[in-house]
């Protein structure tokens, strides 16, 4: 397939037109304006997978888009043919996906913001971003790949955008669309672009396009960018990006480390790629030299590795071909210098009598200016001051400095030069690459796409319902089903409405079997599992910014709790395995004051304890069962292992005040608090003061909204009544999760809190569902009915009680044999017996518990048949009991 290369193209259409006049222009700008509402309402998940397929289209050497543009450009621009090569092997890694996200990340700030409505830390209210509407991007003649990054900019942000090419330059970016409408397979991101061409400098025409723009972003002289900021009407703003000049910076710890040879090398590619014609080109290299009487032969010996580096670079990379001109420019330069030279002022280093490559040694530190085409200018300057002195005269004219040295000379640079008007600091030989995400001219480009729409007032709970059930049903295929029954929601009836989200919803339509309740394809987040044992567990997903929101919560929860600047916290979670709680714990002491020691619990005892003591930890955090465990260790009386724990927060587990007061018999005057009520699906719910006792927790109102149920009716019970708790996570948009029933007993608690804080209070009371956290194992009810269901003689109709021995958990399995005869003690012990075998098979991580001593092992209780309690008005058994925490 051969590619046509038109001179337009309009939303769509190549055409080959140049001929045109201010109603033409007038028509186009306003027909871009009526495509708005298109460029805005499109996917940005389709936009990156669109442009990382036009990535893929030029990658190809085979590609008939590549040959194309190798064919074209061989005429339209200056440049070598390995230097276009080169070029257009930057365009793929340019619009691969996880750069442009990242790009997208780091410019704006919340990206998401372009979707939607955003929280923004310590703002009280939510963000938008919306588009400008139409950008206007005018290329210049140097870089050819310059506009289509422009553009991509544009696409990016949604935006409609019209392309003003540049008379001198080439028509690759009618091949560029060319491949963008073939990606494209919708037509919206095609249909919203128009690349053009007309004389610059005619106001008229310019006029004409300016009344129906909304931004301008100018890339060339300086004329052109006052030109364009004069014309454009108040509301349009203009971006002028050049004309720069960049220069680079050798200290003497890169000639120590890389040698003369080295840092030509580098100079030789920031010096010559694209003849100079970026912005970001290497014109003068200042080599730092307080001793003067050392200038001139550093000097010498870089013009001596120049002679090898340059031709070396030429050889690679050849000049592109140069006008009467240029080339006149690079001789009058070379005898300006030899001229000089004669007075003792300077030096040469050429490829003379060819135009290849010039270095210039000149004793005046001066800034040079180079007339292009690998023309460097080489200077000694004693100190950085001298340097600033010397381009202060061209501070509304420099772009980069390409620093030779380590991270703390390129900071002094950076602080030397910053008022010079620097707008990017990075390594020799870096120069001309540009970091993904580094300010350009001193700008974010995208900020400069986008209008920022602040709603002032954060919403209320009932707001965030409403948003977060029509986020769901719009994006999430479960919800889609889910939610069908449920007409529009806009009240707390209408929501109480909703159905439950069950466990088995999540289990069924969570990755790796389904997708189906995330609301986007799952990409820059994390999977954790929750649950566990030999049950199969459920696997959530946390995009980034959910992730970095829940462990700042953790970590609000510990220091509400009262870890502070003085503590040293030891990390007892199990790391591992997809459990959160470690990790999560990790990133969230990050964002305290204090210091965390990462022990885990994999280690034996006794090293845990010499660290405890080696880094005078004094705070504790971890599972109960674990803590117990160590506390058993350790023994009473803390000053005689030299331990100095003063605080221990637990979590994933209950603690009730028989452990409590072990766990400060063991660390007198310990303060024992919750690290926060958590759930792997919902994240961070509650959080304890230091005013909080046992199972009492603060609300964190502004992420989780939850509601209190009978387990039998699914009815809401009375205001402080016990009832199973149901949670709503108002910000968790990626896996939504909707009245969600955690299987934990809970109640309201009135009245404020002695810390002052307006957060609700409600107190957890233990677990009302087939999971249960105990001795540090999570057991399912379903893994005990499927060991009974392997012991002949047993009939389903069991209760597990759990309760404390001690300071440690206690589980009892009460079940009765099937119908028959007297039940002799023989039989009730053998059937037992043949019960915690199966139990064993089935329940490896309840057994893994008793193995480390965390539990003791279950209480078998055999009972004849009805010997169970029923629940009175159902006839049913509660199948489980927690007794460790009690009204």
């Amino acid at each position: 397939m051969k590619i046509r290369i038109h001179d337009t193209y309009l939303f769509g259409r190549a055409l080959d037109r140049t001929d045109w006049t201010p109603a033409g222009l007038a028509a186009i700008g306003a027909k871009a304006a009526g495509k708005k509402a298109l460029a805005r309402g499109m996917d940005r998940d389709y936009i990156l997978d669109t442009l990382s397929r036009v990535g893929g289209m030029f990658s190809d050497r085979r590609s008939p888009y590549r040959r194309a543009a190798l064919e074209h450009l061989s005429s339209a621009v200056s440049f070598s043919a390995p230097v276009t090569e080169k070029s257009l092997d930057v365009l793929p890694a340019l619009l691969d996906r996880r750069p442009l996200q990242e790009r997208m990340s780091m410019e704006l700030f919340l990206p998401y913001a372009m979707e939607t409505s955003v929280e923004r830390r310590g703002y009280d209210g939510l963000l938008r971003a919306a588009p400008r509407g139409v950008v206007l991007h005018v290329g210049a003649g140097n870089v050819f790949l310059g506009v289509i990054d422009s553009l991509v900019s544009g696409i990016l942000t949604k935006n409609v955008n019209i392309v003003k090419l540049s008379s001198s330059g080439s028509r690759f970016a009618n091949i560029f669309m060319a491949a963008l409408k073939e990606a494209d397979k919708k037509g919206d991101i095609a249909s919203t672009v128009a690349v053009l061409n007309w004389k610059g400098g005619t106001p008229e025409l310019e006029s004409a396009v300016l009344e129906h723009t909304d931004a301008v972003f100018v890339w060339g002289g300086a004329e052109a960018v006052a030109s364009y900021r004069r014309m454009a009407p108040a509301r349009v703003r203009v971006e002028g990006f050049g004309p720069k000049t960049s220069m680079g910076i050798v200290f003497e710890s890169a000639l120590e480390t890389e040698g003369f040879a080295g840092v030509a090398e580098k100079a030789a590619l920031d010096a010559g790629l694209w003849d100079q014609a970026a912005c970001s080109s290497l014109h003068t290299l200042y080599f730092i030299c307080p001793d003067r009487k050392k200038a001139a032969g550093r000097m010498r010996a870089f013009l001596a590795a120049a002679k090898k580096a340059f031709p070396r670079f030429q050889r690679e990379l050849p000049q592109g071909s140069l006008t009467f001109d240029e080339k006149t420019e690079i001789t009058r330069a070379r005898q300006l210098a030899k001229a000089d030279e004669a007075l003792g002022a300077a030096e040469t280093a050429s490829s003379f009598p060819s135009t290849d490559w010039t270095v210039i040694w000149e004793k005046d530190p001066v800034y040079r200016v180079s007339p292009l085409n690998r023309v460097l200018y080489v200077k000694c300057a004693a100190s950085l001051d001298e340097v600033k002195r010397n381009v202060a005269p061209f501070r509304t004219f420099l772009q980069t400095v390409g620093v030779a040295g380590n991270i703390v000379e390129r900071k002094k640079v950076l602080e030397a030069l910053c008022d010079s008007g620097v707008a990017r600091v990075t390594r020799l030989g870096k120069m001309l690459e540009g970091a993904n995400g580094s300010p350009h001219d001193g700008i974010f480009p995208m900020m400069s796409l986008v209008n920022w729409i602040g709603i002032e007032g954060r919403p209320g709970p009932l707001d965030r319902l409403i948003e977060m059930v029509g986020h769901a049903r719009a994006r999430s295929p479960f919800y889609r089903r889910h939610l069908s029954g449920v007409g529009r929601v806009s009240s707390l009836e209408d929501f109480h409405r909703v159905p439950f989200l069950q466990k088995e919803h999540v289990l069924e339509n969570t990755p790796p079997d389904s997708t189906d309740l995330l609301t986007s394809k799952a990409q820059r987040g994390i999977y954790f599992a929750s649950g566990g044992s030999t049950g199969q567990p459920k696997y959530v997903f946390y995009d980034q910014h959910e992730y970095e929101h829940t462990c700042r919560a953790v970590a609000s929860a510990l220091e509400a709790g009262g870890l502070g600047a003085d503590d040293v916290i030891a990390n007892l979670f199990v790391a591992g395995n997809l459990w959160s709680s470690w990790l999560s714990v990790e990133k969230a002491i990050a964002n305290t004051k204090a210091i965390s020691v990462p022990v885990g619990s994999g280690l034996p005892m006794e090293n845990i304890v010499n660290y405890l003591r080696d880094f005078k930890v004094t705070a504790l955090i971890g599972l109960p069962s674990f803590i117990a465990k160590l506390a058993e260790h350790v023994g009473p009386g803390r000053g005689r292992r030299g331990l100095r724990v003063g605080k221990i927060f637990y979590g994933g587990e209950y603690v009730g005040e028989e452990m409590a007061r072990y766990f400060r018999r063991v660390f007198p005057g310990a303060a024992v608090r919750s690290a926060g009520y958590a759930t792997a699906d919902a994240g961070v719910v509650g959080f304890q003061c230091e005013k909080c006792s046992m199972g009492v927790h603060h609300l964190f109102s502004s992420s989780q909204y939850i509601e209190f149920v009978d387990p039998e009716t699914r009815k809401p019970v009375q205001r402080g009544s016990v009832g199973e708790l149901v949670v709503t996570c108002l910000n968790k948009r990626m896996m939504p999760i909707i009245r969600y029933r955690v299987g934990d007993l809970g109640r309201w608690v009135d009245g404020r809190c002695g810390c002052g804080r307006k957060e609700p209070l409600f107190e957890i009371l233990g677990r009302c569902d087939d999971r249960i956290h105990v001795g540090g194992a999570h057991l399912f009810v379903n893994d005990i009915q499927d060991a009974i269901g392997r012991v002949p003689g047993l009939s389903f109709n069991f209760q597990i009680v759990i309760g404390r021995k001690g300071h440690k958990d206690a589980l009892k399995i009460r079940v009765e044999a099937g119908p028959r005869s007297p039940l002799p003690a023989a039989v009730r012990s053998r059937l037992g017996g043949l019960l915690m075998a199966e139990i064993g098979n089935c329940c490896s991580d309840l057994m893994e518990s008793v193995r480390m001593g965390w539990l003791d092992a279950p209480d078998i209780e055999v009972l004849g048949p009805g010997a169970i309690e029923r629940v009175a008005r159902t006839g049913k058994i509660r199948k489980v009991l927690d007794h460790r925490i009690r009204l």
